[in-house]
């Protein structure tokens, strides 16, 4: 297939560190464009990555007709307004999760998205890799028995006061940045929407940022996910699926090295003592060079897109059931749209 071009918007460091790399490592993709505020930063960024074009303007590369898709890794409280304006330009967009900063706002995208009719996905990455797809299927296949608690975290340990998932205005918050992993996980492996939330937050001012979520979602025929995420915390991302016949462990489940072999843990449902350990292990894989190519296959119509703007959305009245729920410290409906 003919390469997608991208116009990469921002030189945010998960540009240039994963999402830049991975567009240029698989052919399915081309990067022609960046933009930046700062016009000097988007020509090192452009010159170090060997991208032909840079601009001080997100209007400009809006206006690029060779940019047929740009990627947004803006602050969390531009990414609606980024997209839309991509949408109207007959961009496709690939934006950073959240997609939102709540679900009205998700909405209002979705409705451009109808209006436009480009592809609109949110970059959650994990669901790409081999693993995760694997851990799906193993949960298919009934060797679990009847899979009815998933246990999930992501905590990081993030030392600076400046960055932008401290800062409210910009939509920071634990909740949106590692929270949504394992809620995107139990979505993923349960293939179901949550019912109810109860959650709490943990702030360092009240009118701070979260800086710490944990919860519980009900899903339908009695299945829960117990999650957690944080930002002051030891690094710690790993994802258990229990079932009436077993159990599975999934380690290092966000974030694993491109460069190593992932496993999975499947344990029998009487091994008390930890002594029959199943190891299935897979290749090293780049789940931002999986996420791209699909992308971008998607553009050519080559095949469906997995996940389009309607997961995101439900995703979304998911998050507002939680902050809701820790604020009225109450156990919250998630609601649905109708249609």
């Amino acid at each position: 297939m003919k390469p997608v071009r991208f116009g990469i918007v921002s030189t945010a460091k998960i540009a240039r560190d994963w999402v830049i790399p991975a567009m240029k490592a698989v052919p399915e993709c081309e990067v022609v464009a960046i933009s930046s505020r700062d016009g000097s930063r988007a020509a090192r960024v452009a010159s170090e990555f060997g991208i032909s074009k840079h601009y001080t303007s997100f209007t400009d590369l809006l206006n690029d007709d060779e940019v047929e898709a740009i990627y947004i890794p803006t602050p969390n409280n531009r990414h609606v307004e980024d997209a839309i304006a991509a949408a109207r330009a007959g961009k496709h967009v690939l934006c950073e999760k959240p997609l939102a900063l709540d679900a009205a706002d998700a909405l209002r995208l979705a409705e451009v998205q109808l209006q436009t009719g480009v592809q609109i996905s949110e970059a959650f990455m994990v669901r790409y890799h081999p693993r995760w797809l694997a851990a799906r299927e193993i949960i298919r296949s009934g060797r679990l028995g009847r899979v009815t608690q998933i246990h999930a975290t992501y905590s990081v340990i993030n030392d600076n006061p400046q960055d932008i998932r401290f800062q409210p205005e910009l939509g920071g918050g634990a909740l949106g940045d590692v929270g949504v992993y394992p809620i995107t996980a139990a979505r993923f492996l349960f293939e179901a929407e949550p019912l109810a939330a109860t959650a709490t937050f943990e702030k360092l001012a009240p009118d701070g940022v979260d800086i710490a979520v944990a919860g519980l979602l009900e899903f339908p025929d009695n299945r829960n996910l117990l999650f957690s995420g944080a930002l002051l915390q030891a690094w710690a991302h790993w994802i258990m699926v229990i079932g009436t016949d077993g159990w599975m462990e999934i380690p290092v489940a966000v974030w694993p090295s491109a460069k190593q072999e992932t496993i999975i843990k499947l344990r029998k449902r009487d091994d008390i003592y930890d002594r029959d350990v199943e190891v299935i292990g897979f290749a090293p894989a780049n789940q931002y060079e999986e996420e791209v190519r699909e992308f971008a296959r998607a553009i050519r119509g080559e095949i469906e897109q997995s996940w389009p703007i309607s997961d995101a959305v439900a995703g979304m009245h998911v998050l507002d059931a939680i902050r809701r729920s820790a604020a009225e410290k109450a156990r919250v409906l998630v609601q649905r749209d109708r249609g």
